[in-house]
């Protein structure tokens, strides 16, 4: 339990950190003219996102883990990379109101480019939960 939180802190830091290179934004917490209520709520949505993150990248880091064969655990990461990049773009697209979102045009306006934005987003999620 303790390894999975520290993942869960760990996939936070990297969705901050990409929110400081411009590829996820997070939006604005309330002001400080709002209720605890609200700012708990506000919070908790914020927050939604990372553990739904984390739990697919445990469950599939476990899932690779437990390949025998080398090339079938390969490609498997690399799928992985975008399905949990893929849940952060479907919250995006549903349009949660304070999930963070991800800014598809990061790496340019070309067709593929939000494709590669996604995969860089979910390869280091992944990759920490095989570490």
């Amino acid at each position: 339990m303790a390894r999975f939180m520290i993942n869960v802190l760990l996939v936070f830091l990297l969705l901050l950190l990409f929110s400081f290179i411009g590829a996820i934004v997070f939006p604005g917490l309330p002001t400080t003219n709002t209720t605890v209520g609200d700012f708990g709520r506000a919070l908790l949505l914020l927050v939604l996102p990372v553990f739904l993150m984390a739990i697919i990248g445990y469950f599939l880091g476990r899932g690779i883990r437990s390949i025998k064969s080398s090339f079938e655990a390969l490609g498997l990461t690399y799928v992985s990379a975008f399905l949990v990049g893929g849940v952060l773009a479907l919250l995006t697209i549903l349009n949660f109101s304070y999930s963070a979102h991800v800014n598809f045009t990061w790496l340019g306006t070309s067709w593929y480019a939000p494709l590669f934005t996604i995969f860089l987003i979910g390869a280091p999620i992944t990759l920490a939960f095989l570490a």
